[in-house]
């Protein structure tokens, strides 16, 4: 059926999230057990976790028939097949229950965060496949992937531009997820802490863990110099000494996460080994929207998107990343003032609004180019 002016776009992105998280999220929220599945959307949904990317809300304010659904969350998967009388064993298998939501949704655009589970193979297997699939690829393509039932896979990173199209991507474009404007930050934050690093570590983070082992050594002042608190939020930490596993305070998720950047002198941003450290990734956009000071790698590009020394700060190095840590948390002045600027820029510049809008112009070409 045609997109008419009578008939708005029908928009649903299937997210995964990470399976900590949901584990946190509903530990939190037991009486979410008991809500119906549009609750349990909501909530997830509100509680802002990889919001940078959630596109759904966006597009229903301007006017699109807009859902999402996060296919891993087991408990509203249940909810969900309870409500329509349908059943599956357990464990519920998530991809299955998202392909009878796709085609009961009927939608005319599916947009995935994760490519890898809901690959060609996956597609191929809609009984009514939707006008436009795309797909979001931040990460290297795992061999085997297959990309070729994707009218378009987007990403931020020039690599992804150069590998999708070896897995079959048709084609390849430009997308920046944006800072949510429904997150307020505190112009005058009230520090809790001096340096902290939020978030994970894998085998793709060499130059992470380096660099976060030698910050911990400087915080003691192993090198000679004044030491500083510093803390991590990660959910896993067994790749660092014991003593250092100590600094762990567990992972920090969602709004949670962005309340604890703003309110750090110091947030520390070391991007994924093999991307060139190529601006901006998800903790650059996090950190300057929730109104924090970030430290993160130097690059010729990141220029394009924020201000160096204005903005936010940089390293090139591990000896400047510890010189600059130290300056900046006995500068009050000057950081918050660069963290302010940081802020202003990221909600012209970054925001979720000019993402979506963005992301909107692109699919009216697509849905023109397939005829809907």
């Amino acid at each position: 059926m045609a997109v008419t002016a009578d008939r708005p776009i029908r928009f649903l992105q299937v997210v995964t999230s990470y399976p900590a998280y949901l584990r946190d999220f509903y530990a939190d929220r037991p009486q979410l057990q008991s809500a119906p599945y549009a609750q349990h959307i909501e909530a997830l949904l509100d509680d802002g976790f990889s919001g940078c990317h959630n596109l759904s809300r966006e597009m229903a304010r301007a006017g699109w028939q807009a859902d999402a659904i996060v296919a891993n969350a087991a408990p509203a998967q249940r909810k969900w097949l309870g409500e329509h009388d349908l059943s599956l064993p357990e464990p519920v298998d998530g991809l299955l229950v998202a392909a009878m939501q796709i085609q009961m949704f009927r939608p005319d655009v599916v947009y995935f965060t994760d490519v890898v589970q809901f690959d060609s193979r996956f597609l191929r297997k809609l009984p009514n496949r939707p006008s436009v699939l795309i797909g979001w690829r931040g990460f290297g393509i795992p061999a085997g992937t297959d990309l070729a039932e994707y009218d378009v896979i987007v990403s931020s990173f020039d690599r992804i531009f150069t590998e999708a199209p070896r897995f079959g991507a048709q084609d390849v474009q430009r997308h920046y997820p944006g800072f949510p404007d429904d997150f307020q930050a505190a112009d005058t934050p009230v520090y809790e802490r001096d340096v902290i690093f939020s978030g994970s570590v894998t085998s793709q983070h060499v130059s992470r863990v380096a660099l976060l082992q030698l910050i911990w050594r400087a915080s003691r002042g192993d090198d000679g110099g004044k030491p500083f608190g510093f803390e991590l939020f990660m959910p896993d930490v067994s790749v660092f000494p014991a003593e250092m596993q100590a600094l762990n305070r567990g992972s920090l998720w969602g709004n949670t996460m962005l309340r604890a950047l703003n309110r750090s002198r110091v947030t520390i941003n070391v991007a994924v080994d093999g991307f060139d450290v190529q601006p901006p990734n998800m903790r650059v956009i996090e950190t300057t929207g929730a109104g924090g000071f970030l430290l993160t790698n130097a690059h010729p590009d990141l220029s394009q998107f924020f201000s160096p020394g204005k903005e936010l700060e940089t390293f090139s190095n591990g000896d400047e990343l510890i010189a600059k840590i130290r300056y900046y948390l006995v500068h009050d002045v000057e950081r918050r003032a660069i963290a302010k600027q940081g802020h202003l820029r990221c909600l012209k510049d970054h925001s979720l609004i000019a993402s979506a809008a963005r992301f909107r112009a692109m699919i009216h070409t697509k849905l023109a180019a397939s005829g809907t």
